[in-house]
């Protein structure tokens, strides 16, 4: 009961907290703000040149909360600019008056949220066209990822030389590493923090959970086997690189795919971005460690290449979905739940050549509802298809598993008996005849239907075994309907 009561009163006051954050204004910029200079400093870890990291999360967090809350949270983002202006002057000892880092801040601000801000903008609008299309989203956010943190890196280097912040000698050797951090932040982090800050503000505009179609997962101990697994193989590969010294052995990186990728197709979307962003963290941690210095382009391209292919991944269990939503779409009549004509045609030659190559026997029923036409005309067409609804559940509990109800069209019906005589065909035919009795549509008109039925003959095909029962149906109509007549051989 304890338990119950902490679980409870600390959903209660996540709750409130949200309420908080979505209703103030100051609250989420602050909070932001706290977070933005927190992964800023992580940043700093893995630094390997001045300007320049393995990779840039803060960009990732940038990109992701002006996509989520766009420029409301401007004030955060600037204060924040601003603040590590002034801490980068002092790490590297540059020697500027305090207006001077004041404007230097606010362009370099300028400079790294205007093209994230776009960037976020684009993609907001192109994900609201194609919202399910999950695979298109997923190229559209990494070529976005990519002109934009190219675009940021030639605003801010230019800035920080302008403003005294950086040597015009450096460009260089920067502007490659820059681009690289900073793609790689947005590519690795944009995913992770989008889930995160959606966790925390689920009013936000743009939910990663609902891009992929996917329902958040609770950790797991499987999950946390994969995350083992994955960060033992990264360890090992980075490992070798330091003993061996070797340019080679730092390529072993891109193993990652594998364990990355099985994660992709067995995890939800957050638990992914996730298991990269601490991948992308490992690798810039060992790399900072380890001394490998001299490969980290590698380490940063594999960064790259492991998130986009996890994103990719993403789409996998998302288009399986969608692809069997489509097959039961084209498989199934919407009005009565049964088996499409196209479904039945497909199974019917196949049974078909089934029953010839095993030399048994397969039988046919068509049937349709007596005087349909009668019935929508005198009571509408919504009671009609009721009666199409009535005739078709009847008749598929008179079937077993291994039959198959299709609707052929209009008011007419096809049942596929595989490995049953013509006898047996007519029995279940009478029966369901029987049980119609029962059925009366509007409480005034009795439900009746006609049936006819063939057995399949030697290289006989489907469409002159369905000819044969149609033409036993019609015999059945003049016959005086709601009845069964069997079809000449």
């Amino acid at each position: 009961m304890k338990s119950e009561s902490l679980h409870r009163a600390t959903l209660f006051d996540r709750r409130l907290w949200q309420e908080r954050l979505q209703q103030s204004w100051l609250l989420r910029n602050v909070a932001l703000l706290c977070l933005w200079l927190l992964v800023f400093e992580i940043g700093w870890l893995v630094e390997y040149t001045h300007h320049a990291s393995v990779w840039y999360p803060v960009a990732g967090l940038t990109f992701a909360s002006l996509l989520l809350l766009g420029f409301s949270i401007l004030p955060a983002l600037l204060t924040g600019c601003v603040l590590v202006t002034f801490y980068t002057a002092q790490h590297y000892q540059i020697t500027l008056d305090e207006l001077q880092l004041l404007k230097a801040g606010l362009l370099f601000g300028l400079a790294h949220i205007l093209p994230y801000g776009i960037g976020a903008i684009v993609l907001r609008t192109l994900a609201k066209q194609g919202a399910r299309d999950i695979s298109r989203i997923i190229v559209q956010f990494l070529v976005i990822a990519a002109v934009s943190s190219f675009c940021a890196t030639w605003l801010v280097i230019p800035t920080l030389v302008a403003t005294d912040m950086m040597s015009q000698a450096e460009i260089t050797a920067t502007w490659l590493p820059f681009w690289i951090g900073d793609m790689a932040g947005v590519m690795v982090l944009a995913p992770f923090f989008v889930g995160l800050l959606s966790r925390v503000m689920p009013s936000a505009l743009f939910r990663l959970t609902d891009l992929a179609g996917l329902k958040q997962q609770q950790f797991s101990s499987k999950y946390l086997m994969k995350l083992l697994l994955n960060a033992l193989l990264l360890t090992f590969c980075m490992l070798l690189a330091k003993v061996t010294d070797s340019p080679n052995s730092a390529f072993a990186i891109f193993f990652l795919v594998i364990p990355h990728m099985w994660i992709a197709c067995s995890e939800s979307a957050l638990l992914n971005v996730s298991s990269v962003a601490l991948s992308s963290f490992l690798i810039a941690f060992w790399v900072h460690l380890f001394g490998l210095m001299d490969y980290v382009m590698v380490y940063q391209f594999a960064i790259n290449v492991i998130a986009a292919n996890t994103l990719f991944g993403l789409a996998i269990p998302t288009l399986l979905a969608d692809n069997l939503q489509l097959r039961k779409v084209a498989f199934t009549d919407s009005l009565t739940q049964v088996a499409s004509r196209d479904r039945l045609e497909q199974r019917a030659a196949l049974e078909i050549i089934r029953s010839q190559q095993d030399h048994k026997p397969l039988s046919l029923m068509v049937f349709d509802i007596d005087y349909f036409k009668r019935i929508n005309d005198e009571f509408g067409h919504h009671v009609g298809d009721q009666a199409l609804q009535q005739l078709a559940r009847l008749a598929q509990q008179s079937l077993r598993p291994a039959d198959l109800l299709g609707r052929f069209g209009g008011d007419e019906f096809v049942v596929l008996l595989p490995q049953t005589e013509i006898a047996a065909a007519l029995h279940i035919a009478e029966r369901i005849i029987e049980q119609l009795q029962q059925v009366y549509i509007a409480d005034v008109h009795q439900l009746t239907a006609s049936f006819g039925v063939a057995e399949l003959n030697n290289d006989e095909d489907y469409e002159q075994l369905f000819r044969r029962a149609d033409r036993a149906l019609y015999q059945a109509k003049l016959a005086g309907r709601n009845r069964a007549c069997l079809a000449a051989d």
